[in-house]
């Protein structure tokens, strides 16, 4: 019930305030296989928003939905959440949220409180704000921080909890393609406006 209260005060949230918004084609090999829009808005608070809508259709047919909100007050992270649905059925879920003496994290998995100062950089801020200088970024699907490193000129390396990495691209401080690999081979987000 708190996450959805929270959805409907983040999309009410969003619409007061002046929001910038980014486009990306989803693409397995040349083929495009959905979009992704990136929403980021300030009003006292700056809120953030992702979701993504994937269709991959080989030997057999997936449809893959994301969304991430996240809120940051003074630009700390005070709450977020995420979910991951893989032909409706949900594969993952969690929620953060910001205590005195640290973030409650709850995720299918467990439930913790891990101590932090205050989280600053999380996965929806990588794509409207280059990584240059971190080595960490809070992953809210997961609930963990995860390394973050260069790998080239305006190209960065996250590292997944599996081990596997996905690659960030830059041009003047927005993120304009993302490569992952999946199961079912590599994946890119495109931006396109």
């Amino acid at each position: 019930m708190r996450s959805l209260v929270f959805f409907i005060l983040f999309q009410f949230l969003l619409q007061l305030s002046e929001a910038q918004t980014l486009h990306y084609t989803v693409r397995l090999g040349d083929e495009v296989m959905g979009k992704m829009t990136a929403v980021r808005s300030v009003s006292g608070k700056t809120l953030y928003s992702i979701e993504s809508l994937i269709n991959v259709q080989k030997m057999i047919t997936v449809d893959l939905f994301y969304r991430i909100e996240a809120q940051f007050e003074k630009q700390i992270l005070t709450r977020s959440s995420a979910i991951e649905k893989a032909n409706g059925k949900e594969h993952t879920k969690s929620e953060t949220r910001r205590i005195l003496n640290g973030y409650n994290v709850i995720t299918k998995k467990a439930s913790k409180t891990i101590p932090h100062k205050g989280i600053n950089y999380n996965l929806c801020t990588l794509y409207f704000h280059e990584p240059e200088g971190r080595t960490s970024v809070w992953s809210d699907t997961f609930g963990e921080m995860l390394g973050i490193k260069p790998a080239g000129e305006h190209k960065y390396e996250l590292t997944l909890p599996n081990g596997k990495s996905s690659f960030y691209t830059y041009h003047k401080g927005i993120c304009t393609l993302v490569e992952s690999e999946m199961i079912f081979g590599k994946i890119t987000f495109t931006l396109t406006k």
